[in-house]
């Protein structure tokens, strides 16, 4: 856990993130896809070729933002309406985080006893849980869903303002990440004879 804030600058930080990841920052998604070494193909290692574009991807996507006043509001208003929909939905994501945060300040205190740590990372979790589905039942609103595609879209455009070669690079990252996949699911299938036993696609 590493929030390091408090109440509710503390959760617009996980909704910040969690809206930038949805947003098209296709470059979180690439210790999925790692793991795995590959005999050939981009660079002949393609998990650093992975590293190098999210890095690059990251660095233009901090740049639209840093240098769009407008963007940035877009993402606060997105931030409070995901939050408005979690409450909306019955959730208190200002209290879990509020857990989140008590937990790591007092996790390390030597006064604790065994069983009142092991209580204090089992409320944590719970609260990372319900943190999680709040944000999945956030985004089955339809109004947040919209807003979410739109700033994309807007997040998008002033990346490749940024970087010309966005959109080829995010098509570079899914094809190799999509043939790292490919390659661990033959490793996974099982040696030649041993019928019916396929790899589980996550």
């Amino acid at each position: 856990m590493r929030f390091q804030m408090t109440g509710k600058g503390a959760l617009r930080v996980l909704v910040a993130a969690f809206a930038l990841a949805f947003a098209g920052s296709v470059a979180a998604q690439s210790s999925q896809g790692q793991g795995q070494g590959q005999g050939q193909g981009q660079d002949s290692n393609p998990q650093m070729r992975l590293q190098q574009i999210q890095q690059r991807l990251a660095e233009a996507q901090q740049k639209a933002l840093d240098e769009n006043p407008g963007l940035q509001s877009q993402r606060e208003e997105l931030e409070e309406l995901v939050i408005q929909k979690m409450e909306e939905e019955g959730y208190d994501p200002n209290a879990n985080m509020e857990t989140l945060e008590n937990a790591q300040s007092q996790i390390q205190n030597e006064d604790l006893s065994n069983e009142e740590r092991q209580q204090m990372l089992q409320d944590a979790r719970q609260a990372q849980q319900q943190l999680q589905e709040a944000q999945q039942a956030a985004m089955q609103d339809e109004e947040v869903v919209e807003a979410q595609e739109a700033f994309q879209n807007d997040l998008m455009e002033a990346m490749r303002e940024q970087d010309p070669e966005t959109d080829q690079l995010i098509e570079e990252f899914r094809s190799i990440q999509q043939e790292m996949r490919g390659r661990m699911g033959q490793g996974q299938g099982g040696a030649p004879g041993q019928g019916g036993g396929g790899a589980q696609q996550q």
